[in-house]
């Protein structure tokens, strides 16, 4: 990471903080590019393969378009700058929705703390830290755990001189993830979310966290430790297996079962802060004690749709989505690792509408007409009636949902 040497010995040229390459993100990708897989450590592959819970930032350099549409490689994720690497600064914000953070310093170390320190290290009196924050292993005595996948905690300077002392008000979640498949994802095999994802966002992203979305988009929504899913939500959720089937089935992504009803694409928060009790094999949906987060619904580092979405946000049905085959700028196997591998379409079917249904879908039921019943999201898909909602209507919770003749 660092050299003996303020200049490098083939160019001659100074070297900020004696690092070997350009900027710290370069540093990081040096080692952390390359094809993806279960087992790579890689978050930025040459063709979308690193299907990691925190996405892949391919997708940034990805821009599809299409009769009448576009999605911009900008929009797909967080644009980290490494320089080395042709990753450059975002265009079209100048800092971060929702609050102060510059986007001209965005980078690996931005988020990750490069030298692993849990609560301000050694340095401000925390024990020295033996073991991962990531997979849920017990420290050896008088010795701590590492934050989660190397995050900063509060008081982190969110990549020192670099980003204008910015300081994180919030600590690391409480998370843990598959020693087994450290790298992938899928429903089994996955990121067991405890607690404190959303205030973690919230160190950048201030007013999304504490105005329910208003900042980051058309509508409002709730997320949080706070926010916990409720009664009927768990219920929708732990039923649901895809649009308008919420019963069992040998057909579709699960059982219609809480102890099969956890889907990759729509996680949440379990609500304990001991990494001890979380599980990142289970399959099992959430309880009343369940939060939903930021991560609900979006990824971390990158994805293939807007927003960095965990879906295609714009599509009302999933078999719509882009990247699709005849987009422009379409490569490889783009479409096929947009939803990590899965076949949205054959899975779940050709009517299947956005994955906020899994738990703000609403079963109508048999009308008079004696048509087949469909879902649709509710009128109002807030868990608070009361809530106000902003007048522009958003397509990532309420779109003109109608199934196929």
């Amino acid at each position: 990471m660092h050299r003996a040497k303020d200049r490098d010995p083939d160019t001659g040229e100074r070297s900020g903080n004696l690092l070997v390459s350009s900027d710290p993100s370069s540093v990081c990708l040096n080692c952390h590019a390359g094809p993806g897989g279960g087992e790579s450590i890689s978050v930025y592959s040459p063709d979308g393969s690193a299907m990691t819970p925190g996405g892949d930032f391919y997708w940034l350099t990805k821009t599809f378009t299409w009769n009448g549409g576009a999605s911009l490689g900008d929009s797909h994720g967080h644009n980290v700058i490494a320089v080395d690497f042709n990753l450059s600064e975002e265009l079209r914000l100048s800092q971060s929705p929702g609050g102060s953070y510059q986007s001209g310093d965005l980078g690996c170390t931005s988020c990750h703390d490069p030298h692993g320190r849990s609560r301000g290290g050694t340095r401000l009196g925390r024990p020295p830290v033996s073991v991962s924050g990531s997979y849920g292993e017990t420290p050896a005595t008088s010795t701590g755990s590492g934050s989660y996948r190397l995050l900063g905690d509060a008081g982190y300077s969110g990549g020192g001189r670099a980003a204008r002392q910015f300081l994180f008000s919030y600590d690391s979640p409480v998370a843990r993830q598959n020693t087994a498949n450290r790298f992938g994802e899928s429903d089994g095999s996955h990121v067991d979310y405890g607690t404190g994802m959303s205030e973690w966002c919230g160190n950048c992203h201030e007013s999304i966290l504490r105005d329910n979305h208003a900042g980051g988009g058309d509508f409002t929504h709730p997320s949080g430790s706070s926010e916990m899913l409720g009664s009927e939500m768990v219920s929708m959720y732990n039923t649901y297996i895809s649009t308008g089937d919420l019963t069992a089935s040998t057909t579709g992504t699960g059982t219609g079962d809480i102890a099969t009803a956890y889907l990759q694409f729509v996680p949440f928060e379990r609500g304990t802060g001991d990494p001890q009790q979380l599980n990142p094999t289970s399959r099992r949906g959430p309880n009343t004690n369940s939060r939903i987060m930021c991560l609900t619904c979006h990824r971390a580092h990158s994805s293939a749709f807007r927003a960095i979405g965990r879906w295609d946000f714009d599509a009302p049905l999933l078999a719509d989505s882009h990247p699709a085959p005849g987009d422009g700028g379409l490569a490889g196997n783009d479409v096929q690792h947009s939803y990590y591998g899965r076949n949205v379409p054959a899975e779940f079917g050709q009517d299947q509408g956005q994955f906020c249904e899994k738990c703000h879908g609403l079963t109508l039921g048999m009308e008079e007409t004696g048509e087949e019943p469909i879902l649709e999201p509710s009128p109002n898909p807030l868990p608070d009636p009361g809530m106000q909602q902003l007048q522009r209507v958003d397509p990532i919770l309420q779109y003109p949902f109608k199934r196929r003749k």
